[in-house]
This record gives C-alpha cells, structure tokens and sequence, in this order.
C-alpha cells in the first residue's frame, strides 16, 4: 500500500500515526507544497491524502483511510464505530473551516476580511465550548481514531489561537488533548505540542491599516455631526441635571477618599510585593544566558546602515564583518520558502506573505540581522532570506514562527567564498539586481 499525502499537513501526519499503531506497513509518499499543483502529481493522486491498495483500488480522505488501516484495530471497534465516524465527519467539517478561514489568514497564504474571520474563529470557539464537556476519551474508555484525528485537527489551532485565558475555559478540552498527544506513536510524528502565551492574528499590511483608521474616522465624525444637531433642544436641562448630579457626588467622594487613604498604603505595598513576584517568576531567555560575545550586532547595524549605497555596504561587509564575525557565538542562515498551490504567483500578496513573516519576529531585532525578499518574476515569485541569529543554532522565536515549518533552511559557512558572496548579495542587493539568479523584486531588514 502506498499512502500519499501533503508534506506537513496534519491529516498525512494522523494517518501516519494511526500506522504506526496499527503496524500497517505502508510505502510513504509526501508531496512537498510547492509540487502540488503539479499535472503529473494531479494526475497520479487526484486528491491527497489517498491511499492506493494493492489491487489498484484507492482510497481518498484521512477519515475513510484511518478507517480501513485500523479496521482489525481497537481504535475502530464493533459497537463504538458508529460514534467514531460521527466524530470523524465532524472534526473533518472543523478543520476545513478553521484551516481555511482562520489559520490559512494568519499565516499569511490567504486574504482575508475581518468579518468572515471573526464569525469562523467565534464559530470554532462554539465547537470548542461543545467539546469541553469530553471525558478521558471521547468514545468509550480508551483510545479511537475520533481521538487521534481530533487532537490532529487541534494541534496548529492550539499553537496559533488558544491563548492561556482561553485554556483556562476549555480546560477538559486541554486535558484530553494533552493526554493524546503524549501517545508515544503521535509525539513521534507531530512532536510536542505548543501552545500560545497570546493568540496570533492575521498581519494587516499598513496601507490597508491606513483604510480601515480613515474609515472608521469618517463614520465617526458623521455620526457626531447628526447627533449634535439633534441634541441642541436638550442641552439647558440636561446641564441642570449634571450639576444636580455633580453636588452630590462630591459629598459621597469625600466620605469614600477617606476611607482610599487608610488602605492606599497597603494597596502599594501588595502591588509592589505582586510585581516583585512577576519579575523572578518570568521566564529568562536562552538567548541571553549563551557566553558573552565579542561580535556586537548593534555596532555592525548602526555601521552598516551608515553606507547609503550597495556599493558601500559590499565594501563594508567584505571589509569589517568578516574579520569581526564570531562564529562561536553567531550563525547565519539561508531560508527559502517552500510554496503551496497558487501562492507567490501575484508581487502585492507574496509582498503580505513577506511581511507577516518579518511582523511576529521584528521584537527580537536585537537577536540578528538579516535581509527578507521577493525574487524572480510573476507567476513564480519566490521568497528567500539570509540571516545572522544569535547562538550556533536556528533561536526558540524563529522555530516557534507559525510559518517557518514551510521554509527550508541551511547554515552559510563563513569561510566559504561562495557562501560569502551569497550573503553579500542578499544584504546589498539593490532593486533589479540579480541573487542567485533571480532578480530582487523587493525586501525587507530584519533589524
């Protein structure tokens, strides 16, 4: 049996966890992203994931394909099966629409309007709020396929949009996700799953910012203008009314200031006692306990941006970056994004795909350096980056980006001069210009 499916998408990853449980020996096939739109691809497969058995006959979905591989399995028991489906179709029909109108927007691989994500985020915050009332299992007393597909559908959700106030309410949901993801078969394959301190929104590029401000003040100052001419007739009265109101809110507030005073003392004291508190309990970052560093990425930064031409900045890297370069405490990074159907076809979204990525990482400017861009021509645009990082490996904020699971990755050798040249070419790069053989359409410094 061959089972074909998605590099990376979590249905290929479910059904390879239910195999491994199962013991079903399967010849595995993923598709990397930006081949799936190929003809022959289409032509061979028709629809991932699918499942090809050896008498020719194909199988197509992760629901109906968990089923026939866990058919002589307890995951797919007799009485219980009934139940397991309902909750395959139904975590099926969630995952289609949070994927596409929620966590698709966040990362960047499709437009979206506020609208319609809020009403499908609200949407999955309803069927979370249903599924909060499972037990240890949700068929039964152990282990199904409904499980396993569930916290599959669940896994990209949680480590985008359930933020800690939102686990503190659905917290059976949690527990139960916790409690399937550490299956020893499933951490194999999805690895430990994460979760969000604050939930991830879909990047808004500035000028559609701009828009939606202007709108809004528009809205606002008409609004304003017909109520005022509405209100002319009621404004004596009410004057009265507010200085009636006024007396005697002054005499309570005199009572009430007395008794503010005996407390503000204790109430600073706990504050301060709170806040303390808050500062030795947040976590350190392992960014800042590596080994001091003689290389100092803000002198490089302040001294590289002081070269107005790329010209001058190639002379500069070539002449004070190599010889400070400290490769003990520093690396640098190539990255190039491995695309989906349809996407980097048209410069403007392929520009938003661009500045979302730089967006959720530009608080750590003081970790790095490195330059983000969009090379080659429409409809086959591609971004690339090249980085410096602190340490000697890939840091916590960039593994932990939403979409950097799609890029693929490789160390520059410093003292290569091929790779030398590359990074040269990226960070010096003007508009036009030519870097690895595709012209810079534009770019963005990671600073």
């Amino acid at each position: 049996m061959e089972l074909a499916f998605a590099e990376n998408c979590s249905e290929g990853k479910f059904l390879l966890v239910v195999a491994k449980i199962v013991d079903a020996k399967l010849t595995e096939t993923a598709i990397p992203c930006d081949q799936l739109s190929n003809k022959e691809v289409k032509q061979k497969y028709f629809k991932l994931p699918a499942l090809i058995l050896a008498e020719k006959q194909t199988l197509y979905g992760a629901p109906a394909i968990a089923c026939y591989l866990a058919r002589n399995s307890p995951l797919y028991k007799g009485d219980d099966r009934p139940f397991i489906d309902s909750w395959l179709s139904t975590f099926a029909a969630e995952n289609s629409k949070v994927s596409s109108n929620v966590i698709l927007p966040i990362l960047g691989h499709k437009d979206y309007t506020n609208k319609f994500y809020h009403e499908s985020l609200a949407e999955f915050k309803t069927f979370l709020h249903h599924l909060n009332s499972v037990n240890e299992f949700l068929v039964g007393s152990s282990l199904t396929l409904a499980d396993l597909y569930g916290a599959a559908v669940l896994f990209k959700p949680f480590a985008l949009i359930v933020d800690e106030g939102q686990k503190k309410a659905f917290g059976k949901v949690v527990e139960w996700f916790k409690r399937v993801t550490g299956e020893a078969a499933f951490a194999e394959v999805f690895g430990a799953p994460r979760f969000c301190k604050m939930a991830l929104r879909p990047f808004l590029p500035a000028a559609d910012t701009k828009k939606s401000k202007k709108k809004d003040s528009d809205s606002s100052s008409s609004s304003s203008s017909s109520s005022s001419d509405s209100d002319d007739g009621k404004k004596d009265k009410k004057k009265k009314e507010k200085k009636d109101k006024k007396d005697k809110k002054n005499k309570k507030d005199k009572k009430k200031n007395k008794d503010k005073d005996k407390d503000k003392d204790k109430k600073d004291k706990d504050k301060d006692d709170k806040d303390e508190e808050e500062v030795l309990k947040k976590p350190k970052n392992p960014l800042d306990q590596l080994p001091e560093s003689p290389f100092v990425v803000d002198d490089f930064k302040r001294k590289f941006f002081a070269n107005k031409t790329p010209e001058t900045k190639r002379k500069f890297i070539q002449d004070y970056f190599w010889s400070n370069f400290d490769d003990k405490g520093w690396a640098l990074w190539y990255i190039d994004y491995v695309k989906a159907e349809d996407e980097c076809e048209v410069l403007y979204k392929t520009s938003n795909l661009l500045g979302g990525f730089i967006w959720r990482i530009d608080t750590m400017g003081r970790y790095g350096f490195g330059v983000h861009g969009i090379f080659g021509e429409e409809p086959n645009l591609e971004l690339r980056g090249l980085y410096l990082w602190r340490g000697t490996e890939i840091p916590f904020f960039v593994k932990d980006h939403p979409s950097f699971e799609f890029y693929k990755t490789r160390k520059i050798d410093p003292k290569s001069e091929e790779d030398r040249k590359i990074t040269e070419d990226f960070w010096c790069a003007d508009e036009d210009e030519k870097v690895l053989g595709l012209r810079y359409r534009e770019g963005k410094y990671f600073r």
